[in-house]
């Protein structure tokens, strides 16, 4: 069963896949510069390639509480893309996942100029590897 992660982003968007078992999460692309329906068709693109049986949004909750113009924009996405794909999709919470992965790229030594292109599929990497590790519980 491979899973599809997506890190939703204002100008980039992270993909993650895992492995066919299920249980390793790896980045995959970053899409730049998509609009909502061009992202929705590389998105279903990739998930037919891939064979993709369950899809990752990433949902940006505030730790506040607040709403955050994230938060609308990946309500909308996920209304969009469900009516889109018989391939279901789940909301998991992203708090955090930039963060975390830019910390991981920082301790494999990987420079700063070279993190900004590959930190938005790391981070759906972080985002699919908590989901995954969700299932064992």
């Amino acid at each position: 069963m491979k899973i599809m992660a997506i890190d939703l982003g204002e100008v980039r968007t992270g993909i993650a896949l895992s492995d066919s078992l299920g249980i390793i999460a790896r980045p995959y692309c970053v899409l730049a510069g998509y609009g909502r329906t061009r992202l929705k068709d590389a998105v279903l693109e990739i998930a037919e390639k891939e064979n993709v049986s369950l899809i990752i949004l990433g949902y940006p909750k505030r730790t506040d509480g607040k709403e955050s113009k994230m938060q609308a924009k990946a309500d909308s996405f996920y209304s969009f893309l469900s009516k889109r794909t018989e391939i279901p999709i789940k909301l998991q919470n992203e708090a955090f996942t930039t963060v975390i992965a830019s910390r991981k790229l920082h301790d494999l030594n990987i420079e700063a100029k070279y993190q900004k292109k590959i930190i938005d599929s790391s981070a759906a990497a972080v985002l699919l590897q908590d989901y995954l590790d969700s299932l064992k519980k």
